[in-house]
């Protein structure tokens, strides 16, 4: 899976988003707010292919945690991106 190109991360009003940029700049319409790790991930796999193993890899080596744990926390990650429309596969 990947995650989509034509969205990208902004920084509005001291909060970072997921906005949609299109042929006539930025549409914030659609609006997905990100907590510090949520953004970090985004960062980290845009323009990559990934998989609930390798999202739950990073996890573990950023944050030291277990593999049970960072494998729960990948995939409410990865849902939460497929429901909001955010991730290709």
């Amino acid at each position: 899976m990947k995650l989509k190109q034509n969205y990208k991360v902004r920084e509005i009003a001291g909060e970072k988003m997921v906005v949609m940029h299109g042929k006539d700049g930025v549409d914030l319409t659609k609006v997905i707010l990100l907590n510090n790790s949520a953004e970090w991930l985004w960062n980290s796999l845009q323009g990559k292919d990934f998989s609930l193993d390798s999202t739950a890899k990073l996890l573990e080596e950023r944050y030291k945690i277990g593999k049970e744990q960072s494998e729960a926390d990948a995939g409410k990650w990865i849902d939460s991106m497929v429901k909001v429309g955010l991730i290709e596969t």
